[in-house]
């Protein structure tokens, strides 16, 4: 039988009798005078290990980032993946539009690294990459920031913002130099911080401080 002509339902504290009937986002929905339940939007922020392949099933047996958390709560999605050698800041949420935005290359949504590359970067090396560089299959890395942050007689720390998400845009923009990637860790995605969160720990983050 249907729940509204049995009288069931009540919105706003009245009896609703036509099935028919629309009710509004704001409206309070009581069945048996139990409130229906919405879905909770969960927003989590994990900082991966390497080692770790950002999927739920790996069909090599590989260890994958689900690993890492407790999905008790309900089914989320990774936001902008980090391959396996990869690390830091790795999003997870339910919420598929906030995701969206976040990986839309419209929105220019900073992502922030550190790469540990071989060999020294030099200012020609800077220049090219503020310029935007080739890095194969008819894609160009553009930076939006990059600076030097540490550099020794063998590797060089770099720290570098991009607007885009390219597959392996940070590893191929550094091959195209001749420097390649020794490590690569993820800092920032918009709205989020990597912060002091260990190598496997995770957190929620509330709804109230995304902004994108």
């Amino acid at each position: 039988m249907c729940l509204v002509l049995e009288g069931r339902v009540r919105v706003n504290g009245r009896a609703v009798l036509d099935p028919g009937s629309v009710a509004a986002p704001h409206d309070r929905i009581l069945v048996d005078g139990k409130a229906l339940s919405k879905k909770e939007k969960r927003y989590i922020v994990l900082n991966k290990p390497a080692g770790y392949v950002t999927t739920r099933h790996d069909e090599r047996g590989r260890k994958t980032v689900y690993d890492l958390l407790d999905t008790r709560g309900g089914w989320v999605i990774p936001v902008g993946r980090l391959d396996r050698d990869s690390e830091g800041l790795l999003i997870f949420t339910n919420d598929t539009s906030f995701a969206n935005r976040l990986t839309d290359p419209r929105y220019r949504v900073l992502r922030t690294y550190r790469a540990m590359v071989a060999g020294a970067i030099d200012s020609e090396d800077m220049e090219r990459m503020r310029r935007g560089m080739d890095i194969g299959r008819g894609e160009t890395a553009h930076t939006a920031k990059v600076k030097i942050i540490g550099q020794d007689h063998s590797s060089t720390w770099v720290e570098i913002t991009l607007t885009e998400g390219k597959n392996r845009e940070i590893r191929r923009l550094f091959e195209a130099l001749g420097k390649p990637v020794m490590r690569l860790i993820r800092t920032r995605f918009g709205p989020f911080r990597l912060g002091a969160l260990a190598p496997g720990e995770w957190e929620n983050v509330p709804s109230e401080k995304l902004q994108v």
